[in-house]
């Protein structure tokens, strides 16, 4: 179905994109009040109801100081085998050291856990292990042994009975490599197992003296070998070879003597010693590792914010309601008439109470703003005859159309509201007259357009004339399918400067479509913040496909909460009460007068 050319110069563009301001985003936030102080409020809840049921965990902390072993005698032994003790994975051996079950089932013995609320039981020394943690210090040969328990004084307890218990089973472990090794070294240097022992010594071989000497050695010992092959043992040359080869001999024996002897006085005076020791002990902590009071108070009060923010945006960009100026513009792609505000009226007041009293009023201005804005759109004069519609019920569109007939009314033309809907009129509710005769007779039984003159009813607005429904019929589609409808327009047009037509919702049934064939304009009334957008735009493609122009829309029943009505509303007071303080008082009659 072709689409009006004016329906399809405004399609919906990208171009709200581009005219994103801060404006835009506070009256969309303001719209999701409720929804981010909902949001916050509840994280901020969650935060406190955390920190009332968590119970106070404490951590407490001592330092330890892990030096390498000192001077070349790293060496212990091992069934019988001298091993070096300087690996480039020393320090994570000491860290797995610290934190194994022997040693922490020595602590928990030490500090009678048996029996503890948290750590005794089958399972204590399993707890107690993971209670422990052991943190490097970057950069550092320092650590921290850190304890965590619910009870302060066990923390710090924890922490220094381990640290101790390490060093003490540290300084043991070297006291016994010391003495064993020594052991080692005592046997007569005669004994060739003794000689074998002394050579195999890491620092005998690591020796760049000794190495030198082996080396010269080697070579002296091919050359004999070679000259064998050539002469007798008792020839000079073989002589002087073997004399060469002795002298090295005893040299490499001198030279070994003296790293053992030294190995020896190194050992008996016990010089390695401890290189482990506690540099801080573990102290009481004052106040509990978890939960941090302040930290989480903070994080919900600052996560609830953002988690409010976030969520309320996302439900705005999921929101497809019409709520402003610049939502039916680029939602829409159709022009913007008027923001009417919701109202409260007093019982037994009229809908269009407001039009008739001399007091200020937002409504009354908005729907005075909707009379000049259809002028504007219909100045090409085929807005005389025009339809109010909208795309779902329960939108207001009878309320418009009354009081938008009540302000060109009061302009002095002659207005005349025909009650379209012949499924469920409403017109006549809301101008307080009775429907026992309308058009519904003359579509059903009319012979002439002047019949329609003894159908038509004055209400308590002057220039105003109501053709409400009538009875209702069983067929209202055939009834609007005949040609009295276009009779009657041109009936209506000819003796009254202003029609306008209140029809049935547009997307439930079609009877909207069938009068939007005889009449040019049409006026879309969109209920504020309820109406989705797909809603809307598809009936404004029905109506430009039966052949009416959308003169624009209508934003029914806004509500205080956004940017886009209270600003309108803070102008139109503004303005008002400027000028009623500007008023001049009447000036005093003269005494002469």
């Amino acid at each position: 179905m072709p689409l009006d050319n004016n329906y399809a110069e405004s399609a919906p563009t990208n171009q709200g994109l581009d005219d994103f301001n801060l404006g835009d985003l506070t009256a969309k936030l303001l719209r999701r009040r409720w929804i981010i102080g909902s949001a916050w409020l509840a994280t901020v809840l969650g935060g406190c109801f955390y920190l009332s049921t968590t119970r106070p965990l404490f951590e407490a902390s001592a330092m330890v100081n892990i030096e390498k072993e000192r001077g070349n005698a790293g060496i212990y032994t091992n069934n019988g085998a001298l091993i070096e003790s300087k690996n480039e994975d020393y320090y994570q051996t000491q860290y797995r050291l610290l934190t194994r079950y022997s040693l922490i089932e020595k602590v928990h013995k030490d500090l009678q856990f048996e029996s503890h609320p948290e750590f005794g039981g089958p399972g204590g020394v399993a707890a107690l292990q993971r209670a422990v943690k052991i943190i490097p210090i970057a950069r550092s040969r320092l650590l921290f042994v850190k304890a965590f328990s619910h009870d302060p004084r066990t923390a710090a307890s924890i922490a220094n009975t381990l640290s101790e218990a390490y060093v003490a089973e540290n300084l043991s472990n070297q006291l016994f490599i010391s003495k064993d090794v020594l052991n080692a070294l005592q046997i007569e240097a005669s004994n060739p197992r003794a000689r074998r022992l002394y050579e195999s010594l890491p620092n005998v071989v690591n020796s760049a003296l000794i190495q030198g000497l082996k080396t010269d050695y080697f070579k002296l010992e091919s050359q004999a070998a070679e000259l064998s092959q050539k002469v007798t043992p008792k020839h000079p040359a073989m002589i002087a070879l073997r004399s060469n080869m002795a002298s090295l001999k005893a040299q490499l024996d001198v030279e070994t003597d003296k790293i053992v002897n030294s190995l020896k006085a190194e050992l008996s005076g016990q010089l390695r010693g401890n290189n482990v020791r506690v540099v801080e002990p573990a102290r009481v902590p004052e106040s509990p590792f978890k939960p941090n009071r302040k930290g989480t108070l903070s994080l919900s009060i600052i996560g609830g914010l953002l988690l409010g923010l976030a969520l309320g945006l996302a439900i705005e960009a999921l929101d497809q309601s019409v709520r402003t100026e610049t939502d039916v513009e680029n939602k829409l792609g159709l022009p913007f008439l008027a923001l009417v505000p919701q109202g409260k009226r007093k019982s037994g007041e009229r809908a269009y109470q407001a039009l008739l009293s001399n007091e200020h009023s937002f409504t009354a201005e908005s729907f005075r703003s909707l009379r000049t804005m259809v002028g504007f759109a219909g100045v090409d004069g085929k807005s005389k005859v025009m339809i109010v519609t909208s795309a779902l019920e329960s939108e207001g569109k009878s309320f418009v159309s009354c009081n938008l007939a009540v302000t060109f009314a009061s302009l002095g033309e002659d207005v005349l509201v025909i009650d379209g809907d012949l499924r469920r009129p409403t017109i006549h509710k809301v101008l307080g007259i009775s429907r026992e005769r309308g058009i519904s007779d003359f579509l059903a039984a009319g012979k002439a357009a002047a019949e329609v003159a003894g159908l038509v009813q004055d209400c308590d607005v002057k220039k105003l004339k109501v053709l409400c429904c009538g009875t209702k019929p069983p067929n209202p589609s055939e009834l609007l399918n005949t040609p009295r409808v276009p009779a009657l327009l041109a009936w209506a047009s000819t003796h009254f400067d202003r029609v306008i037509v209140d029809t049935a919702p547009i997307l439930p049934i079609h009877d909207t479509l069938l009068w939007a064939r005889h009449i040019p304009s049409a006026v879309l009334v969109v209920r504020h913040g309820k109406t989705r957008s797909g809603a809307v735009t598809l009936s404004a493609r029905k109506l430009a496909g039966a052949g009416a122009k959308v003169l624009g829309v209508v934003l029914n029943a806004a509500k205080p909460g956004g940017l886009a009505y209270t600003d309108r509303y803070y102008y139109y007071r503004s303005y008002t009460e400027a000028a009623d303080r500007r008023k001049e008082p009447a000036p005093a009659r003269s005494a002469s007068s």
